[in-house]
């Protein structure tokens, strides 16, 4: 225990100055600071009652978010926020922790599969890569930045089950998926051609096709874990606009990297654009290609030495499998790749083919992880010049722009000023919504005849007033309209008209006086992924728990 702590803050030491911005009074602008918003909204929703949550009640009139938008951080988020700090404080903190484990992670895999100075340099690596600091100064990208947490967790348990199959390893490969699944749908996309090409490397320099079996035992309960969320995502994206997600500026097409642009050393905090105008970076990095380059040499040099290649073939064949899958990450990069974007339809919500660099980097880590393990104590000054070089050449990219006064995320913490919608996203709009402008209301009202409203109370997925009703009345209530939404008069389940255009809640009431209630259900969708979910935590829990009494594992 306590040489793990003596590691652990070796290297939050290694990792500090790539944080040390979030350590300021100040926060900083980035470019998709509406995660402030989502941790507001995170919060406001789990602690009035709505688990696990979907609905988040402030965002213009509603909107079904956290049934599409991967939750994990957020739950974290809503956690460190019992605290007492702000939403600032703990934003900074999701950033900290996401770039302290991630290193923490990536040792634990270059440590299993070499040593400790392999593993020490492929932090350095994964850490000091530029694409990180795009991510968190230069983006925001706060999911993203958690999901490389758990690329190396991943790889590592499947490591671990492929030389003994136990409850403990498969179920680690279960937390470790379900937690990239629960983080980030894009990563998670990116991630599993890589993870499949892993296991199968796997299987065969193992030579022992029983670790399928483990290996989908564990995909299975994961995707049952994570079932509560992903069921939803998949089967009603149909009734949000996804064209917000994959037109105009979100088109693939419009953000290919030049093959230029991986070698360039140009740093902006500016926008993907078409073409080589881009104000971002999208380098690998000169030291990283430094690494991959003695890679290659020393690849070629073994293969033409025949005794070096016997001696050697497990060595080549697994730095093989490493830069088969760098390369395929910078292709499906570059605009060539063009027709697996058009044949695969998923691939559009990535969105930005750049973000592959996550991939990249992981895979160029681990690359100089290898290196470092072949040559042993060999060229200690290469290896000591490769870390100091990766810190000084990439340090002075791990900077915001500029810092700004706390003020200015009170758009997005203001609850009057998010039901504007000022400055948000339409990502999730449900398909009703055909507009989002018109006069603003936060109570019932009628579109024709006339009403008087009283009681009027509201939570993040109930509402509850009385209504005198002196006319047959249609009734707008300031709520989007969604699947799952339920209007009660009196008791008794209602019938509800089309969405306004605005696609907001309607329905008509006959004269009279009624007790109106209102809620956000779960759609059979949803249950079924809820009980899936249930199900599969009752099984882990009776796995682990059992393991030695009747599995003897």
């Amino acid at each position: 225990m306590k040489k793990a702590l003596v590691i652990f803050f070796f290297l939050s030491f290694i990792t500090l100055p790539t944080i040390l911005p979030f350590l300021s009074l100040k926060f900083f602008y980035t470019q998709d600071y509406i995660f402030i918003a989502r941790l507001q909204q995170m919060s406001s929703a789990l602690f009035s009652g709505q688990f696990p949550v979907r609905w988040v009640p402030d965002l213009r009139y509603g909107e079904p978010l956290f049934n599409f938008y991967a939750p994990l951080p957020y739950y974290l988020g809503a956690i460190i926020k019992l605290t007492g700090l702000n939403f600032i404080w703990v934003a900074k903190i999701l950033f900290i922790s996401s770039s302290i484990l991630s290193a923490v992670t990536m040792y634990i895999l270059c440590r299993k599969l070499f040593n400790r100075k392999a593993a020490i340099l492929a932090v350095f690596l994964y850490t000091y890569a530029p694409y990180r600091a795009v991510d968190i100064y230069v983006r925001g990208a706060l999911s993203e930045a958690w999901a490389f947490v758990f690329f190396p967790l991943i790889f590592y348990a499947s490591l671990l089950l492929s030389e003994k199959s136990s409850i403990k390893r498969i179920l680690l490969l279960v937390f470790s998926l379900a937690g990239l699944f629960l983080t980030h749908n894009v990563a998670t996309l990116m991630f599993l051609p890589s993870l499949f090409l892993w296991w199968i490397y796997l299987v065969l320099t193992k030579r022992n096709w029983k670790l399928i079996f483990p290996n989908l035992t564990a995909l299975g309960l994961s995707l049952g874990l994570a079932a509560f969320f992903l069921l939803p995502a998949l089967l009603e994206r149909q009734f949000i606009q996804t064209k917000y997600l994959i037109v105009g500026y979100f088109d693939f097409r419009a953000h290919f990297v030049a093959f230029s642009q991986f070698f360039s050393t140009f740093w902006g905090y500016g926008s993907s654009l078409w073409g080589r105008d881009d104000g971002l970076s999208f380098q690998i990095g000169l030291i990283h290609w430094a690494v991959l380059a003695l890679a290659l040499f020393l690849g070629l040099f073994l293969i033409r030495n025949k005794h070096n290649f016997v001696a050697n073939k497990k060595f080549l064949i697994f730095l093989l499998f490493l830069g088969v899958n760098f390369l395929l990450s910078l292709f499906l990069q570059h605009n060539k790749s063009a027709f697996i974007w058009e044949a695969i339809p998923a691939m559009a919500f990535i969105q930005f083919p750049w973000r592959f660099l996550a991939i990249s980097i992981f895979f160029v880590a681990i690359i100089g992880a290898a290196l470092t393990s072949y040559f042993q104590d060999k060229f200690k000054l290469v290896y000591f010049i490769l870390i100091i070089a990766v810190v000084v050449a990439n340090f002075g990219y791990f900077r915001p722009k500029e810092y700004v006064d706390d003020s200015f995320f009170d758009k997005f913490l203001n609850i009057e000023t998010m039901r504007k919608g000022v400055d948000l996203t339409k990502d999730y709009l449900p398909i009703w919504v055909a507009t989002t402008d018109g006069e603003r209301f936060n109570t019932p009202q009628a579109e024709k005849g006339e009403i008087t409203v009283s009681s009027f109370k509201q939570s993040s997925i109930r509402f509850n007033f009385d209504a005198k009703v002196s006319s047959n009345a249609l009734i707008d209530i300031p709520i989007t309209y969604f699947p799952g939404w339920q209007v009660q008069a009196n008791n008794q389940l209602i019938s509800q008209s089309s969405p306004s255009k605005m696609g907001l809640i309607r329905f008509e009431l006959p004269k009279g006086s009624y007790a109106i209630n209102i809620e956000f259900k779960d759609t059979p969708i949803r249950t079924i992924g809820n009980i899936i979910s249930f199900v599969s935590a009752v099984a882990i829990s009776m796995l682990f728990l059992f393991r030695k009494k009747y599995l003897n594992v």
